[in-house]
């Protein structure tokens, strides 16, 4: 059976706890249970829970005191944690950083619903790749830098009296639009922190369809989502949630204590939509650098051995040719050893710095590792690659690098060798290499080159016939 995730349910009664423990474990969560406080907080190092349910019902201390006690620890900050919380307990519960609320425990639907959405969130399975956004323009002049919010409701009247319920108490720029106008701004990368969205507009549900369509466009799926129903409609509150809501309202925001639930409640979600957006910078500087050189910038070879099979399929599907390149830089371990690491140094990052201004734009370029760089140029024979290796050789040999000044000399000469092989377009299928295969050629005619007196590029016979 698969593990779905990992709960710890908090409560000081053991009816409840068992009951929870069973419900929760039907639907293949892994379940740990405390009956304290203090056993909880012992029990959450070890446990390491992805999400931490507190019951109404601790011996030892208020159920918010545990949430403010989690919420205190750096390691546990971003900790969901759902709290059952009743009448004024839910303001105090929010307060205190609870993560979502839930009436009754009874409700397999809404609770379920819950534990997914903030399962679906979690920063330790977030992988997703940060995508381009788009950048308001910098400017000299006062610039409203509040966090943006979008108001979406078939009756502006509506929408217009969420924004005078919450005015005040959400320091937010408000904007009202209807679903067509939210789309088409989206569409232009025009999106907001946050969007709250009824449920129903004009047609039952309708609201529910503007929420998917928007988190399936990459250009407002990481917003933050809040759906607002109308009392006779709290069914729809799993389904919203299911739908990607990160939580829902009731519509009615006009009371004091309503108003000031839903503002904290909106405020929760803008602050995890923040916090998602710096784990996914996170991850997309963590992929980055795993697969980029320090010292060059260029691809590494982590990077560049997968690429290489994608464009060998590529280009086997669209019956065109594939050049592959191995160059190493000649007797680079006598600049090491006579002028010092930061010669070698220098060099490296001089010659990727010339190979990339002398490739291609789809070219692959990658340094394979010490002094060897590999080279794929899609759409290209075994005479057009034997002609950008040869360009590639004579510039380099005929411009020395410059030497930083803490070097005995201020330049030196470096050559290079290279070897060349072709997946042709003209090859029987039975003949087809894989791509490692190709790259075994491109290596063994490098050697040759070595072989033969360094400085030069010498192609694989095998690329001669293709």
């Amino acid at each position: 059976m698969n593990i779905a995730g990992r709960i710890l349910v908090v409560d000081g009664v053991p009816t409840s706890r068992i009951t929870m423990k069973v419900r929760l474990m039907s639907a293949c969560y892994e379940v740990a249970v405390a009956s304290s406080g203090v056993e909880a907080l012992r029990m959450i190092p070890v446990l390491q829970p992805q999400i931490v349910l507190i019951g109404a019902s601790l011996p030892d201390m208020p159920s918010d005191q545990l949430c403010l006690e989690l919420r205190s620890r750096p390691e546990r900050a971003d900790l969901p944690i759902i709290m059952q919380a009743k009448g004024p307990d839910r303001i105090a519960a929010l307060r205190a950083g609870a993560s979502a609320l839930i009436d009754d425990l009874d409700d397999d639907l809404i609770l379920l619903a819950r534990v997914r959405g903030l399962m679906r969130n979690d920063p330790a399975g977030e992988g997703a790749v940060l995508q381009g956004c788009l950048a308001e323009p910098s400017t000299e002049f006062l610039r409203d830098t509040r966090s943006r919010a979008v108001f979406v409701s078939g009756q502006p009247a509506t929408a217009l009296g969420w924004r005078h319920a919450l005015q005040g108490r959400l320091d937010f720029n408000m904007k009202v639009c209807d679903a067509e106008r939210a789309l088409s701004d989206a569409a232009r990368g025009d999106v907001p922190e946050l969007y709250l969205i009824a449920a129903d507009m004009h047609q039952p549900g309708d609201g529910l369809r503007l929420l998917s369509e928007l988190r399936s466009r990459p250009l407002s799926r990481d917003a933050a989502f809040v759906i607002v129903l109308r009392p006779e409609r709290g069914d729809m509150t799993a389904v919203a949630l299911d739908l990607g809501a990160g939580d829902v309202l009731p519509s009615d925001m006009s009371g004091p204590g309503a108003a000031t639930e839903a503002a904290i409640r909106i405020e929760a979600q803008l602050s995890r939509k923040r916090q998602s957006d710096l784990r996914r910078q996170e991850n997309q500087r963590n992929i980055l650098w795993a697969m980029t050189d320090p010292l060059t910038g260029l691809h590494n070879r982590r990077y560049a051995l997968p690429r290489l099979a994608q464009l060998f399929d590529q280009m086997i599907g669209e019956e065109s040719s594939l050049a592959v390149l191995l160059l190493d830089l000649d007797r680079f371990k006598q600049v090491n050893d006579n002028h010092g690491h930061a010669a070698g140094d220098a060099v490296l990052r001089n010659v990727a710095q010339r190979l990339a201004l002398a490739l291609p734009p789809d070219a692959l370029l990658a340094r394979m590792g010490g002094e060897e760089f590999l080279i794929a140029l899609p759409h290209h024979s075994a005479q057009s690659a034997l002609a950008v290796a040869e360009e590639i050789r004579l510039q380099i040999q005929s411009t020395p690098v410059r030497l930083p000044s803490e070097c005995q000399i201020s330049e030196i000469q470096v050559s290079l060798s290279a070897g060349v092989a072709v997946l042709g377009c003209g090859q029987a299928e039975i003949d087809i290499p894989a791509p490692e295969h190709l790259l075994a050629h491109a290596d063994r005619a490098l050697l040759n080159a070595k072989a033969m007196g360094r400085n030069r590029i010498v192609i694989a016979a095998s690329a001669l016939a293709a």
